[in-house]
């Protein structure tokens, strides 16, 4: 294994009021622990989103590299799943799933934040997060104080876009974006802070962030 992962997996769902609990415990007690004993899995990362209701979250994996997400071993998860994963699959709704290569990476890749702003964008990535421009900025955030970690993650849409049998036990379609930018701080206002620093770029808004707060981490046995 070598010291820095290349991919990333973002997963996001909403869940009832009614469901939340059994949800909770099938994440923290089998899904995420079932998810990194997948080779090439690195860490898994749930992560709530302030004031939503119903209730938002994403799912945030740390992989070796952007094709662990077509690998024998992670498609052979998604193709039997448990009799917990069949019962949860058909309540999450809006969901959205995408992962791929990260192309910037500012701070210490294997330390996190406990307060987490990403901007998921629905099309092509903004010019200020491509190349030289996109490093640049995860550079300059990173450098702030009480800021973890900033990464820039672009989707690999082949690999994605595997039919499986999990994708086709949920109700609602699954939603497709283009990349993210991650930001994670120690606190609340270094990550507004940071978020204001993003947005002088001039591409980029503060309302293209959503604020999550870290609720449950699993990292894969070595």
């Amino acid at each position: 294994m070598t010291n820095e992962a290349t991919g990333l997996l973002a997963i996001w769902s909403t869940i009832a009021s009614e469901s939340e609990t059994d949800y909770m415990h099938w994440l923290t007690r089998e899904h995420v622990f079932e998810r990194v004993s997948v080779p090439g899995f690195r860490s898994g990362r749930v992560l709530k989103r302030r004031g939503s209701r119903p209730s938002e979250y994403v799912m945030l994996y740390d992989l070796d590299n952007a094709d662990v997400m077509s690998s024998p071993g992670y498609l052979e998860r998604l193709n039997d799943p448990t009799p917990w994963t069949r019962r949860i699959m058909p309540t999450l709704e809006q969901f959205r799933r995408g992962g791929g290569v990260i192309s910037a990476q500012g701070g210490n890749p294997a330390g996190h934040g406990g307060r987490v702003a990403i901007a998921r964008f629905e099309g092509a990535l903004p010019d200020s997060l491509r190349g030289n421009q996109g490093r640049e900025l995860v550079n300059r955030l990173a450098k702030n104080d009480w800021i973890a970690n900033v990464q820039i993650m672009t989707v690999k849409n082949d690999a994605t876009s595997i039919a499986t049998q999990e994708k086709s036990m949920r109700r609602s379609s699954e939603g497709e974006f283009a990349g993210l930018l991650v930001i994670e701080a120690l606190d609340s206002d270094s990550l507004d802070r940071a978020i204001a620093l993003a947005s002088e770029s001039g591409d980029i808004t503060p309302d293209s962030f959503a604020s999550y707060d870290l609720v449950f981490v699993c990292t894969a046995q070595q």
